[in-house]
C-alpha cells in the first residue's frame, strides 16, 4: 500500500517537464519564426527600394528621350538652314555643282566656289515687284573672284555723226539702263533674306531650348519633393506607387516611409547651349559709274544655336531609402524596437546607353568653319556628315549635286522654286534633311518616326512604337501626326496650344509672318519627322554612306549587347551607392577624370551603405 502511493504521488512530475520544454520551445519557435518573419520583410523592403530606384530611373530615361529627341529637332532645323543657304539660294551661281558628273565625283567643294546667297535668277521676281527676263542670272555671272559682273562699256567712236554709231550708243545705253534697274531691284534682296532666315531659324531654336528647358525643369523639380507619399510630381507618384505595392501587408502597415536621395543642388540633369560663330555670305548687287552691276560678297555675323549637350559633371540617377517597422507575430513590440527600431533599404538606378548631343570639346566635329575670305575660304554656315569631317559636310561637292537634283527647276516664283513642307510641293530635299547623317547617329538620340517606315527604320520594328518616347508629337511627310495617344496623364503642363492638346510636346515651333518673305522656312507638322537612308529619293538609297547618310544599324548603335540588335535611347541599370558617394568618376572626352558634382546628401549613411 506504501508503495502504491509512493508511485500515486509522483505522477505530473513529466507534465511539468513538458510544461518548462515546451515553454521554451516555443519561445524558441517564436523566435525563429519571428526572425524569419524579419529578414523575409527586410528581404521584402530592399525588392520595394529596387523597384522604386527603376521606376524613378526609368522615368528619368523617359525624359532624357525626349529631350533628345527635341535636341534632335535643333539639328535638323540646322541643317535645313544649311541646305537654304548652301543649295536652294546658292544653285544658280556660277560654279555651283549640279550633275551626275558631280554626284560620282569628288568629295570636296574647290576653293573659290561662289556659294553666297544669290536670288536673282531666271525670271526672278524681286521684292520691289521686278520681274526679271527668263533668260537673265545675274547669280550665273556673280563671281568674287573677279569682283562680279563686267561693266557695259561703249566702244570709242570712229565717227560721232555717224548714224550707226549714234544707233549704237543709243543701244548701249538703253542696255546699260536696264541693268541699272535690274541691279537696283535686286541689290537688297540676298540681304533681307539672310535676316529672314536667321529671323526664322531664331524662332525655330528659342522654341525648341524652351521645352528642353521645360523638361530639364521637370526632371530637378524632383530635389523639391519632400513628402513622397502625397507628391504629385509623376516621377515620385511612379517610384512610391512601385515601392508600395511591392510591399508585404506587414511592411505596408508598419510606418512604412520612402525618401530621396537628393544630389547636391538639387540637380539630376544640366545641360549647355551648342554655339557657333560664323558668318552667311550673300550677294549685294550695286550699280557702277558706266552702268555696270557689281556683285559684292558680304557677310552677315551669325550665331546660331546648334542643340544642347549634358553636362557630364551631373550624374543623372534615381536613389531612395525606404523605412519600415514590420509588425511581429510574437514578440513583444517592446522587443522589437530596442533590437530592430526599424528597418531600412537603399537602392540607386540611373538611365544610360544613349546621349543627348556632343560634348563640348567637339568644335572640330561639328565643323563650323570662320570665313577667313570670302574669294578663298566662303565658308557659309557648314554641318558634319562624319565625324572629323574635315572637308565635307554642308559644302561637301556630292551632297550640295544631290540636294541641287532634288529641287524643283526655278522658274522664278518663290512659291515653287523655294522647297517648303506645306502642301503639294516636292519635299525631296527635306526628306534628305530628316535623314539622320552618320554624325547624327554617333551624337545624338534618334527615334525614326514610328509610321509608314517602321518596317525599314527599326530593327525590332515590334518594339518601335513603344519605343518612341510618348507626348512627343511626330507626323510623317504628309504632316499627318503618326504618334499614339499616351497612356499616361499629361506630365508637361507648362508646353500647351499643340494639336492634341495639354501636355504634349509641339512638333513644330510657333512662327510668326516676317514682312518681305511671310511665313517661308516656318515649321509644319513634318518639319521634323524623320526617316530612314532606305526612303532617300534619287536613287541612291543602295549608296547612302558613301553621301554621308546613317544606316539603319548606325542609328540603333547608341548601345547594343554583344550579339543582339541595336537598340535606341537610354535603358536603366543599377548602381551601389558606395559607388555613387564614394568612387563613381566621369571622363570627359579629352580623358580628363572629374568627380560628379551631384552626389547624394540627404541621408548620412548613404557613405557608409553597400548594396
Amino acid at each position: 500500500m506504501g508503495a502504491y502511493l509512493k508511485l500515486r504521488n509522483s505522477r505530473g512530475q513529466v507534465a511539468i517537464l513538458f510544461a518548462l520544454v515546451f515553454t521554451f520551445m516555443f519561445v524558441l519557435f517564436a523566435f525563429v519564426v519571428d526572425f524569419g518573419h524579419l529578414i523575409h520583410n527586410k528581404m521584402n523592403l530592399q525588392i520595394a527600394a529596387d523597384s522604386a530606384a527603376y521606376a524613378g530611373a526609368a522615368w528619368q530615361a523617359r525624359l532624357l528621350n525626349q529631350m533628345g529627341i527635341v535636341n534632335y529637332h535643333l539639328r535638323q532645323d540646322h541643317k535645313e538652314l544649311t541646305m537654304r543657304i548652301n543649295v536652294t539660294h546658292a544653285r544658280f551661281n556660277r560654279t555651283f555643282p549640279r550633275g551626275r558628273t558631280y554626284i560620282d565625283g569628288p568629295h570636296g567643294l574647290s576653293a573659290g566656289s561662289a556659294t553666297m546667297v544669290c536670288q536673282q535668277a531666271y525670271s526672278y521676281l524681286s521684292l520691289r515687284g521686278r520681274r526679271y527676263a527668263s533668260d537673265t542670272n545675274l547669280c550665273r555671272n556673280a563671281d568674287p573672284a573677279t569682283g562680279g559682273l563686267p561693266p557695259i562699256v561703249v566702244p570709242p567712236a570712229i565717227a560721232t555723226f555717224d548714224p550707226a554709231v549714234i544707233a549704237i550708243r543709243a543701244q548701249i545705253r538703253s542696255i546699260e539702263g536696264e541693268a541699272a534697274k535690274e541691279c537696283l531691284q535686286g541689290k537688297d534682296d540676298n540681304s533681307f533674306l539672310i535676316q529672314h532666315l536667321v529671323e526664322m531659324f531664331k524662332q525655330r531654336s528659342d522654341h525648341h531650348l524652351g521645352e528642353i528647358a521645360a523638361i530639364r525643369d521637370l526632371m530637378n523639380q524632383v530635389s523639391q519633393e519632400n513628402n513622397t507619399s502625397s507628391s504629385q510630381h509623376p516621377i515620385v507618384q511612379a517610384a512610391y506607387q512601385s515601392a508600395l505595392r511591392n510591399l508585404t501587408e506587414s511592411n505596408r502597415n508598419g510606418e512604412f516611409e520612402m525618401s530621396i536621395l537628393q544630389p547636391q543642388d538639387g540637380i539630376y540633369v544640366d545641360t549647355e547651349t551648342i554655339k557657333a560663330n560664323t558668318n552667311l555670305w550673300y550677294f549685294k548687287f550695286q550699280n557702277l559709274d558706266g552702268g555696270g552691276c557689281i556683285a559684292n560678297p558680304e557677310p552677315f555675323p551669325f550665331n546660331p544655336t546648334l542643340g544642347v549637350q549634358k553636362v557630364p559633371q551631373y550624374l543623372t540617377y534615381f536613389g531612395v531609402k525606404v523605412t519600415s517597422k514590420p509588425q511581429m507575430l510574437f514578440m513583444p513590440q517592446s522587443w522589437v524596437d530596442a533590437a530592430f527600431p526599424k528597418l531600412e533599404a537603399y537602392s540607386i538606378a540611373k538611365p544610360f546607353g544613349s546621349r543627348l548631343g556632343p560634348q563640348r570639346d567637339t568644335s572640330d566635329y561639328l565643323k563650323i568653319e570662320n570665313a577667313q575670305s570670302a574669294v578663298d575660304q566662303n565658308t557659309i554656315i557648314n554641318y558634319s556628315i562624319r565625324p572629323f569631317d574635315r572637308i565635307g559636310g554642308g559644302r561637301s561637292t556630292k551632297l550640295l549635286a544631290y540636294l541641287d537634283s532634288l529641287h524643283p527647276f526655278n522658274n522664278g516664283d518663290q512659291a515653287v522654286s523655294w522647297p517648303d513642307p506645306r502642301g503639294s510641293l516636292p519635299k525631296g530635299p527635306l526628306q534628305a534633311i530628316r535623314t539622320p547623317t552618320i554624325f547624327d547617329a554617333m551624337f545624338f538620340t534618334v527615334f525614326p518616326s514610328p509610321g509608314a517606315n517602321i518596317d525599314r527604320d527599326y530593327l525590332e520594328p515590334e518594339f518601335a512604337s513603344a519605343l518612341y518616347p510618348d507626348f512627343v508629337e511626330a507626323a510623317g511627310p504628309d504632316n499627318v501626326p503618326i504618334t499614339r495617344t499616351p497612356a499616361s496623364a499629361p506630365y508637361l503642363q507648362a508646353l500647351t496650344g499643340s494639336r492634341n492638346g495639354r501636355g504634349w510636346i509641339a512638333d513644330k515651333a510657333r512662327t510668326q509672318p516676317l514682312p518681305n518673305y511671310g511665313i517661308y522656312a516656318s515649321e509644319e507638322a513634318s518639319s521634323h519627322s524623320v526617316m530612314g537612308s532606305s526612303f532617300l529619293p534619287g536613287g541612291i538609297a543602295n549608296r547612302a554612306e558613301e553621301f554621308g547618310f546613317a544606316t539603319p544599324e548606325m542609328v540603333h548603335s547608341a548601345w547594343s549587347p554583344a550579339g543582339a540588335p541595336g537598340r535606341i535611347g537610354y535603358g536603366v541599370k543599377y548602381i551601389s551607392l558606395e559607388a555613387l558617394s564614394q568612387t563613381l568618376r566621369i571622363q570627359t572626352p579629352t580623358r580628363q577624370e572629374l568627380d560628379i558634382k551631384n552626389k547624394p546628401v540627404s541621408d548620412p549613411n548613404t557613405l557608409f551603405i553597400l548594396h
